[in-house]
Order: C-alpha cells, then sequence, then structure tokens
C-alpha cells in the first residue's frame, strides 16, 4: 500500500487535484491494485473493513477525492474478480510479525488512554459516515412508485435501504416494481437498476416492460410482430432500448444454474449497482431449506450489503399461509414468508391485497405497515390500467372497514352434490 500513498502524495505536491475528474480516473486503476495486493485477506477472513481503512488511509492526502462509498464500491468489484479467478496462492494467514504489529499498536493506544474499540463508535466516527451517506443520497435522491399519494405517505427509498413489497399471488406485486424501476431511471441521469427475476422469466419481465411503455397488451404486441416486425423493432428501440440500456439489467435462473442469493450478490458486487429488485426472496433459497431458515440469513445478508454498497433494495415475498388466511378474513399487517425477521429489518414495508367490487376490475390496495419516515397504517386504492398491468400513478385513500361481518352466509339448498 505504501506506494499507493507515496502516489497520492506525488499527485498532490504536482497539482493533480486541480482538475478532480482527472485525478480519479488517474488514480483509479492504482487503487485497484492495492485492493488486490491484500484482498486475499477479504476471501479468506473476511477482512473488507481492513482493505478499506487501509486504502482510505493512503489517498487520505487527496482530501476527499474519493467517497467512502466509491472506495467500498472498487473494494467489492475487486473482490468479485478475485473470486472468479480464484487466485489462490496467496497465503490467508498473518505472519507473526503482523500479529506483533497488531498488538504493539493496540497496547500503545491504550497506554496512551485511546481506546480504539470505543474510538470505532464514537459520535464523531458516526457523523463522519452520515456525511459519506449524505453524499450518495444526493447523487441517488429518495425514490418511489411514481404514486405521488403511496410516495408521500410512505416517505421515499433511500440509498442502503430495503423496501419489502408483500402479497398474495395476482396482487401485482410485480407491476408495483417495475413501478419503481421506471421512478428510479426517471429520477436519477446515472445509475444502474439490477431485476432478478427468480419466478418469471427475464424474457417474461421484458414483454410486461414493453405492455407498460407502449401501453398495448400482449396480444396486440404479438399481432404487431408478424403484421409489421420493421415497426415492432422500431418500436421497442424507441420505448426500451432508448430508456432502458446501460440502466437497467434482467438477471435469473439459467437453463444450466439456478440463482442464489449468493451468485446474485456476486453479481451486484461486480455490477455495483444503485437499485437491486429480487422477484421474489424465497426463489432464490436451496433445494430442502426452509423459507424460515432462508429468509432469517438472507435478510441480513441483504442488510448488509445495503449499508456497504449504499445499494437500495426492493424484496418481493409472498405471503404466508396465515396471513393469506388473515387477509382473506379482511385483515391487513401479515407477515411475508420467512416469519416477521422481514419486518424487522425492513425500512419500509408494503402489504398488497384485491378487492372485488361490484362492477369492473377488482380494487388493488396498498397499505403502509411499517415505515421509518412515513406515517404506517394508510391504506390506498391504486388506480391500473387491466390489460397492461400498469399503475397510472392515481390513488385515492382509504380507510378500513373494522366493522365485523358474517364469515359464512347461507348457500343455495337446491340440490346436494
Amino acid at each position: 500500500m505504501a506506494n499507493l500513498h507515496e502516489l497520492c502524495l506525488t499527485y498532490v505536491r504536482n497539482g493533480v487535484l486541480n482538475d478532480p475528474e482527472n485525478a480519479k480516473t488517474m488514480l483509479d486503476p492504482a487503487i485497484r491494485d492495492a485492493v488486490n495486493a491484500c484482498s486475499y485477506n477479504i476471501r479468506a477472513n473476511g477482512d473488507f473493513q481492513m482493505v478499506f481503512e487501509s486504502v482510505r488511509r493512503d489517498v487520505a492526502p487527496l482530501r476527499g477525492l474519493f467517497s467512502d462509498v466509491e472506495i467500498k464500491r472498487i473494494i467489492g468489484q475487486e473482490e468479485a474478480w478475485q473470486i472468479d479467478t480464484a487466485n489462490e496462492n496467496r497465503t490467508a494467514r498473518r505472519t507473526p510479525e503482523q500479529l506483533r504489529l497488531e498488538l504493539d499498536e493496540h497496547v500503545i493506544a491504550a497506554r496512551f488512554g485511546k481506546d480504539p474499540c470505543a474510538d470505532e463508535n464514537s459520535p464523531t466516527r458516526r457523523l463522519k459516515e452520515l456525511e459519506e451517506y449524505q453524499r450518495a443520497w444526493e447523487d441517488f435522491p429518495a425514490f418511489g412508485f411514481g404514486i405521488r399519494k403511496l410516495d408521500d405517505a410512505a416517505g421515499g427509498i433511500l440509498p442502503g435501504e430495503i423496501c419489502v413489497l408483500t402479497g398474495a399471488q395476482g396482487t401485482m406485486k410485480t407491476s408495483l416494481a417495475l413501478s419503481a424501476v421506471d421512478n428510479f431511471v426517471g429520477r436519477s441521469k446515472t445509475g444502474l437498476v439490477y431485476y432478478a427475476s427468480v419466478d418469471m422469466s427475464p424474457i417474461e419481465i421484458t414483454m410486461r416492460l414493453l405492455e407498460r411503455e407502449t401501453c398495448r397488451d400482449q396480444k396486440e404486441l404479438s399481432f404487431m410482430r408478424g403484421a409489421d416486425p420493421e415497426g415492432y423493432r422500431a418500436l421497442c428501440k424507441e420505448h426500451i432500448t432508448a430508456k432502458y440500456d446501460k440502466r437497467l439489467v434482467i438477471s435469473g435462473h439459467k437453463d444450466d444454474k439456478f440463482m442464489t442469493l449468493d451468485s446474485l450478490l456476486h453479481d451486484c458486487s461486480a455490477r455495483q449497482p444503485q437499485l437491486v429488485v429480487i422477484d421474489y426472496l424465497t426463489m432464490l433459497k436451496t433445494i430442502g431449506q426452509s423459507d424460515l431458515d432462508f429468509v432469517d440469513i438472507a435478510m441480513r445478508v441483504i442488510l448488509r450489503y445495503a449499508h456497504r454498497y449504499q445499494a437500495s433494495f426492493l424484496i418481493l415475498s409472498q405471503m404466508s399461509r396465515a396471513s393469506k388466511y388473515s387477509q382473506y378474513g379482511g385483515q391487513m399487517g401479515g407477515h411475508a414468508k420467512g416469519g416477521g425477521i422481514v419486518e424487522e429489518l425492513a425500512h419500509l414495508e408494503i402489504e398488497l391485497t384485491r378487492q372485488k367490487v361490484e362492477s369492473g376490475l377488482p380494487m388493488v390496495i396498498a397499505g403502509i405497515t411499517k415505515t421509518r419516515r412515513g406515517v404506517a397504517h394508510q391504506y390506498f386504492s391504486l388506480d391500473y390500467d387491466g390489460p397492461i398491468k400498469r399503475f397510472t400513478g392515481g390513488a385515492e385513500k382509504m380507510t378500513m372497514n373494522t366493522k365485523k361481518t358474517a364469515i359464512f352466509e347461507r348457500a343455495n339448498e337446491g340440490y346436494f352434490a
């Protein structure tokens, strides 16, 4: 790491910092080389923080040219590359000299009255971390679903946060997730969205996008593709390619390999998206693994990744069987599959349900069951275009009917089956 530190000092002396963007471009390869020189510690010992602190100390002369989040993202990308290359020639253990040096540093710090452990958690240190997070918020501000009333009540989704959409099958969770993707791409000029579709195939998600953007249903688009191939391709280029290329990645299971949580996060480390959509969570579990065991681990791992790289997560989840029955009985606030850990670790949780009406399309109700910035236990009927499965942006605030009604009613007893 000494070479990187000396290089930074040289850049400062030569006035390279007068052009920050050029300085970043010139220093990026040197930082990556420095990370690779000690990245075996990340793989073998999980010492991500040690590598991060080393790089941050070496680039300190540059006076904040690289933010903490930028350094962490570089380390994450190099870590993913190291795993791919499977370079096992590096020793995974510290030498006795390294252990002695660490012990001496600890003893010296304690002797002079500075507790390293306490210092890492001091308010001053946390304020510096907050400042770094706020810089990430400025680049990618809070986004929502493009539904004004729902977004205002929910408080939006910031970098490093997890939003969970839960509901039974057919409650338009995927449609609402695509609205969030559209809102993110529309509100930020840069930034990548990683859509992990492990329920529907990536091709199906692409068709859903095409339906949304062109306002034509699948039947009409299929007819157009056969009758007017050139017009169909021009339509795709205008509405999908121009808007989503280099902004959206749609991934999922492959013919010869299932996507797992590990492979998903590995791919995210290499690509460094600002928004990750998982549709839906329990489809990532391995064969024989229970929903409860998988989700308990997965939510903690996802939260750690979100905090490290300041990436937002939108997680879709089916409801537990007990929560489905409760919802059918008119109750809201049920749990996603995997238990209460989902609600505990999520920053925002929205529950979706459908309610039949006498005429017309069923109502789609979105209930805010948890939020850390908005107001929980608010309910909205979301306007949507049924044939293309797209929310239009309109919403009407609803009040839950708490009046008890009979669960059963008398059937027609004219005959017996």
